[in-house]
């Protein structure tokens, strides 16, 4: 999470810069600018320097397209992360009351080929005794989330 804030203010501030450096660009137009040119200091607009400013555009656009896609893949990484964490803190709070001591798809006790595999359809958690049980309840997940509901309900 503090990544996530870190990596918003950058860009914020990466924003904020490109913005500002833009200050009076465009053809000479200056509409919508809160300063006026009575300071002494006139901008340059001669020919040839259109090329230039144009070469600074292109690297502000790529600079923020950079950061925007740093932000968008932050955001995807943030989301994955919040699920995985949203699965454990699932599986930490079922595992205390969970109904069954067997695997539900062959039988064999929990833990008795390793550590129990822990498998989650729609919030439910569904504990298999190995991954050899993973690819039936991906097959049909409901059918043996159905069946730990009802041991539960017992």
């Amino acid at each position: 999470m503090k990544n996530s804030i870190h990596l918003l203010g950058t860009i914020i501030i990466g924003l904020s810069c490109s913005l500002w450096l833009s200050g009076c660009g465009g053809d000479g137009d200056h509409a919508g600018h809160d300063h006026d040119h009575e300071h002494g200091d006139e901008h340059q607009h001669e020919e040839g320097t259109g090329d230039a400013k144009s070469g600074v555009e292109n690297q502000m656009a790529g600079a923020i397209s950079e950061v925007a896609d740093s932000a968008a893949n932050a955001a995807t990484k943030l989301a994955e992360d919040v699920t995985e964490m949203s699965e454990e803190a699932m599986i930490a709070a079922q595992s205390a009351t969970y109904p069954l001591t067997k695997c539900v798809v062959s039988g064999e006790d929990l833990g008795s080929m390793g550590d129990a595999i822990n498998y989650i359809h729609e919030g439910t958690l569904i504990k298999l005794c190995c991954d050899h049980c993973k690819p039936d309840v991906e097959k049909d997940p409901a059918k043996f989330a159905a069946m730990v509901k009802a041991a539960a309900a017992k």
